[in-house]
């Protein structure tokens, strides 16, 4: 947890906000969050997650049952797909992610 750490710190830079990302976010993040507090005591990322399907439901106008992996595959046509292998499901949310933010490019403020 202390190298996942370091690279959170590095990849955000001295003036970033590291903000975790992930395809159903809240799931991922209590596990995130409970392991650097019971190590660390502390989470890098603080209390907020951005959520890939709820983005998406947003950027296309979708239900939330229309979030589904699978779903949002069929209408971003991502190169890569989640196979439970463990870098490329890594890798897919990020390329779903991306795809999402190249719908409606998000003005910085």
């Amino acid at each position: 947890m202390m190298q996942f750490q370091g690279w959170v710190e590095r990849a955000a830079g001295a003036d970033g906000v590291p903000v975790f990302v992930g395809l159903n976010a809240p799931f991922d993040w209590s596990f995130i969050n409970y392991y650097f507090h019971y190590l660390l005591k502390s989470n890098p990322f603080g209390f907020a997650a951005l959520d890939i399907k709820a983005l998406y439901m947003g950027a296309t106008e979708s239900s939330w049952a229309g979030t589904r992996s699978s779903q949002m595959a069929a209408w971003l046509h991502p190169k890569s797909e989640g196979n439970h292998e463990a870098l490329d499901d890594a890798q897919y949310p990020v390329e779903l992610f991306r795809l999402i933010r190249a719908i409606r490019p998000f003005q910085q403020r």
